[in-house]
């Protein structure tokens, strides 16, 4: 059997099939990636459609139409995968209105003996979907700009491959037909549909794996609980970025924490920790940084915040988090914090200087009653 376009169908419906299981294999790893289910779905479809495309006689109309219902709906599969990719919402209803609409026609043509017709349809059809796929690739390409050019340039040509044969088709006014289209746009569609789907297959393979391993970075530097930075990467950030002389060190603590747990449960307990963290994340400014470092312990660094500023915002976040009983299972909560300043000194060696003046002024102000701000010098509410 010489390379010719259905030679090229088959091997791009058997790359297909085998794409879908590496992905199933990738999927089985880490099953938060629901788009890999959209993708090995849309490869088994494209994949078995190629292959009763490239082998079934043409004239056996209804294996054609079968055949040309499968791809329709892998590429609209392709096309959902895509869309839970790039973060936006799938509306079923839209969906399926759209997979009907867009693989009946062609199905009704050929069992109605315009083969010819029906495939020109199904032609343009995919070209369609190919390119609402590519769309959607390329209006999210800042996460990755080379990999998702890659990948909208392979969709953008295999369409216009496609777009080629529907139009050959229509031009000839090939209404039916007694055997597979065989053309100039047919071999330069075989060939781009073998490149493309090996192509964007292993470039969204690497696409994933590059954003697996960027969430389990950001997992390493966040607090599970409150969403925030952990002690590890509050002092990896500030060994990258060091603190400067006048930037601001406070160090809070949620008042009488073990108690409340004691009596109220770790559940209500943890609401209050996630209720402390979201006061923090209110109050950040460009550069600041807030860490759980640990228990009811979190730390906030202020940038260029001279000794009022950092009071002000240490008060406010004291004021506020006391004025707002947490709503728990056990009904409302209120707590109050304590905090601690240290202002940056040209003197200052790094971090763990400073952090320890701001904990000794924490630990005055837990001695001093509790629910207070104290910095260095003085005592605030």
């Amino acid at each position: 059997m010489g390379m010719d376009s259905d030679t090229l169908f088959f091997a791009a419906g058997i790359c297909a099939t085998a794409l879908a299981l590496t992905m199933l294999s990738v999927w089985l790893q880490n099953r938060m990636d629901r788009f890999l289910m959209g993708w090995m779905l849309g490869m088994v479809l494209l994949g078995c459609g190629a292959v009763i495309y490239s082998t079934v006689p043409f004239h056996i109309e209804t294996l054609t139409a079968f055949g040309f219902l499968l791809q329709t709906l892998g590429f609209v599969a392709v096309y959902v995968a895509a869309r839970v990719f790039v973060g936006k919402r799938i509306k079923w209803a839209a969906t399926i209105a759209l997979a009907a609409g867009l693989s009946l026609p062609v199905v009704i043509l050929i069992l109605a003996g315009l083969n010819g017709l029906g495939t020109a349809i199904y032609n343009l059809v995919a070209a369609v979907l190919i390119m609402m796929t590519a769309r959607l690739y390329w209006n999210a390409r800042r996460e990755a700009p080379v990999s998702i050019f890659a990948i909208t340039t392979l969709y953008v040509l295999t369409a216009l491959s496609f777009l080629l044969c529907g139009g050959v088709l229509l031009q000839a006014r090939s209404w039916t037909l007694d055997a597979q289209p065989n053309s100039w746009a047919e071999n330069v569609n075989a060939i781009m549909a073998l490149a493309g789907i090996t192509g964007i297959g292993a470039l969204s393979l690497g696409l994933n794996q590059s954003r697996a391993a960027r969430r389990h970075r950001i997992e390493a530097r966040t607090d599970p609980l409150t969403g925030i930075l952990n002690r590890r990467a509050l002092f990896d950030s500030l060994a990258l970025d060091h603190l400067q002389p006048a930037d601001a060190v406070v160090i809070f603590d949620l008042d009488n924490f073990k108690s409340i747990n004691d009596r109220f449960g770790h559940n209500a307990g943890d609401r209050i920790l996630c209720q402390f963290a979201l006061e923090l994340r209110s109050n950040l400014c460009r550069g600041d940084l807030a860490a759980r470092i640990g228990g009811e312990e979190f730390v906030m660094v202020i940038r260029q915040a001279n000794v009022p500023s950092a009071i002000s915002m240490a008060e406010r976040i004291r004021s506020s988090f006391k004025a707002q009983p947490v709503q728990t299972g056990s009904g409302p909560i209120n707590c109050t914090a304590s905090a601690g300043i240290a202002i940056v000194l040209a003197s200052d060696e790094g971090f763990d200087s400073v952090f320890l003046r701001a904990d000794a002024a924490l630990y005055r102000a837990k001695n001093n009653g509790r629910d207070r701000v104290m910095t260095e010098l003085q005592v605030v509410a």
